[in-house]
């Protein structure tokens, strides 16, 4: 598609130009279910950490501020959502902002999990919520890129697009970056809303972008995996991974790219964790697991890749070589990505729990039960910020390092 073409699509409406989205119970509606020993009365308040984007930062390596909870697990609060969370929140200035399947936007008190408003953003699922700015800016898969005030979610602008914005976007170097499943991806000027650049992936994108070393990484729908120059868009480099179906959201860390293939493929896929070289994306090395099982793309740290796989496993992998250094099971099959802060992996189960685990050794440091099918998790301000499909959001908190 011409970049002509694309930035007549990518037509931005100013929030007093258009209909804005209505407000559900708009700043009122009532505390979430909390239970009575609140993130309040813990040491852990006033620890100010950000977990402002999907995986933690716009490398997506799932690398975490924390402090996160290494024993004694237990929940602190949890918010029952109008729809199923598929979405992971980000944490910003001690607020919580998590999207529902229904379309509404939260954004709750970290400590206390107490609402401080709700929007209803749109009538689709939305994205993992993205915070700079002043801002909270989510896509939708009614072809849609919009904006909230973080203090009032007060509807800031919106942005129509080529197709649905189903991967968080991304705001980093003076531009806000997204991918559509359309195949665009797409970088804004964050301050004056201007298209900077438009590139065609060349298949449609429905996971995450993932941007660091001067270049901004695309995982498309056909199996590819596709690097575009930070500045300008321009294509610096393709590969074809040799899988059928979806690449996840890659994560970037020490000049390599690291991501899962395989995934939503018709008929029997080759489930890889795959691992290029960023400046050339020449394949290093590949990772399966010993049943084939789906894997997802590793949090990232000292040297080790962290994976999680449907066959009810999480595996440390020598960033290097690919090797295996240590390999724990669990109690179920694990379809969301981990995450990393210290020296522990955070992750959760369909088994029923999620679970914490020593990054050096892989010894289980604590597990506690949790319910539904869940999508990935958020480590900050001394808890474990978990949605499922139940529409649950779940914050757990305990001892800390």
């Amino acid at each position: 598609m011409r970049r002509s073409h694309l930035v007549s699509i990518l037509s931005f409406v100013l929030a007093g130009c258009a209909a804005p989205p209505v407000p559900a119970s708009y700043g009122s509606g009532g505390p979430p279910s909390v239970v009575p020993r609140a993130l309040a009365a813990d040491a852990s308040v006033g620890l100010a950490a950000d977990v402002p984007t999907y995986r933690g930062n716009a490398a997506r390596n799932g690398m975490m501020p924390g402090p996160g909870p290494i024993a004694d697990a237990h929940l602190r609060w949890k918010l029952t959502a109008d729809g199923p969370i598929r979405s992971t929140p980000v944490v910003a200035a001690g607020v919580v902002y998590v999207a529902a399947g229904s379309g509404s936007l939260y954004a709750l008190d970290l400590a206390t999990g107490r609402q401080r408003w709700l929007v209803r953003a749109s009538t689709s699922n939305l994205s993992t919520p993205d915070v700079a700015g002043g801002e909270v800016i989510v896509g939708t898969e009614d072809d849609r890129l919009r904006a909230f005030d973080t203090r009032t979610g007060e509807p800031r602008w919106s942005v129509a697009t080529d197709g649905p914005v189903t991967g968080a976007p991304v705001d980093t170097d003076g531009m806000v970056f997204f991918a559509t499943g359309a195949g665009a991806v797409v970088a804004v000027d964050d301050k004056t809303r201007a298209v900077r650049w438009t590139a065609n992936a060349g298949a449609p994108v429905y996971s995450s972008l993932a941007i660091g070393g001067g270049i901004v990484v695309a995982g498309t729908n056909d199996g590819s995996i596709v690097a575009f120059g930070l500045v300008g868009g321009t294509v610096r480099w393709k590969t074809d991974v040799g899988d059928a179906g979806r690449v996840g959201t890659p994560a970037m860390e020490g000049g390599q790219i690291f991501a899962s293939t395989g995934l939503d493929a018709d008929g029997p896929p080759s489930h890889h964790i795959v691992v290029l070289d960023a400046g050339s994306g020449m394949i290093l090395w590949r990772y399966a697991s010993p049943t084939r099982d789906a894997v997802y793309t590793p949090a990232l740290s000292s040297g080790r890749a962290f994976v999680t796989s449907e066959d009810g496993s999480v595996v440390a992998l020598d960033v290097a070589t690919g090797t295996v250094t240590w390999a724990t099971p669990v109690d179920g099959p694990v379809e969301i990505v981990p995450a990393i802060a210290g020296k522990a992996v955070y992750a959760a189960s369909n088994g029923g729990s999620a679970f914490a685990l020593d990054s050096v050794t892989g010894r289980e440091l604590w597990r506690t039960r949790i319910r539904g099918i869940l999508y990935g998790p958020t480590v900050a301000g001394g808890l474990l910020l978990v949605g499922t499909d139940l529409g649950e959001l779940d914050a757990i908190g305990g001892t800390l390092p």
